[in-house]
């Protein structure tokens, strides 16, 4: 089940709902003032990647950068 992110309208606090594929999410209350004005949220998701995936930036960084932390190779 994903877990939707909401802010409401009336009171401005964001809040998140576990949500199942065929809830009605118009019928969802805000958790603080129980307002129904509320809006999802634009949310990205995550993974995670196992310790033992290697990559070709494990370890070292790209040729266009000094440091091991770089926005151009993200390593």
């Amino acid at each position: 089940m994903p877990i939707y992110e909401f802010i409401c309208i009336d009171c401005q606090k964001c809040f998140d709902k576990l949500c199942s594929l065929k809830d009605d999410l118009s019928q969802i209350k805000c958790e603080f003032c129980s307002s129904r004005n509320i809006k999802k949220k634009m949310s990205a998701f995550a993974t995670s990647r196992d310790e033992n995936d290697h990559d070709s930036h494990s370890g070292s960084s790209c040729s266009s950068c000094s440091s091991g932390s770089c926005s151009t190779c993200g390593h």
